[in-house]
């Protein structure tokens, strides 16, 4: 017999909007802090706009790789937000290191909800993906 632990109510908010010619944006925002995380950022002018549209402020950046196709916008959203970068080492290879590097095993955290962080290297070496488990999403 399987148990599982109770499910909670979904905390998180996703917003996901068509950016560049073939790529898509995601903002994850957490209702009861108000923070709001970008998860990569092909497109900083799309995410600010979209944020702005939400009513959502970005305070931080999640990156998954470090293509720029995925963490070009990083400098201009902190600037523009002074959202806190974080990310695999290799983000470091489009000139903006991540303030804060993680990998298989680190919990981070949007306000009052936790992600695990899982390395799913193969489309890059450092490639990761972000699991909030309470919320059933990565």
């Amino acid at each position: 017999m399987e148990h599982s632990r109770p499910r909670l109510p979904a905390m998180l908010q996703i917003h996901q909007f068509p950016c560049l010619s073939d790529n898509y944006g995601f903002l994850v925002h957490e209702p009861k802090s108000g923070a709001t995380a970008a998860i990569d950022t092909p497109d900083a002018d799309a995410y600010l706009l979209e944020a702005a549209a939400k009513g959502w402020r970005i305070t931080d950046i999640w990156n998954t790789h470090w293509h720029p196709d995925h963490a070009g916008g990083n400098a201009a959203i902190k600037a523009a937000t002074g959202a806190v970068v974080t990310g695999p080492a290799e983000v470091e290879r489009i000139g903006t290191a991540p303030d804060r590097v993680v990998d298989e095993g680190d919990v981070v955290k949007l306000g009052d909800v936790s992600a695990r962080v899982l390395n799913v290297g193969g489309h890059t070496l450092g490639h990761i993906a972000y699991v909030f488990d309470d919320d059933n999403v990565a």
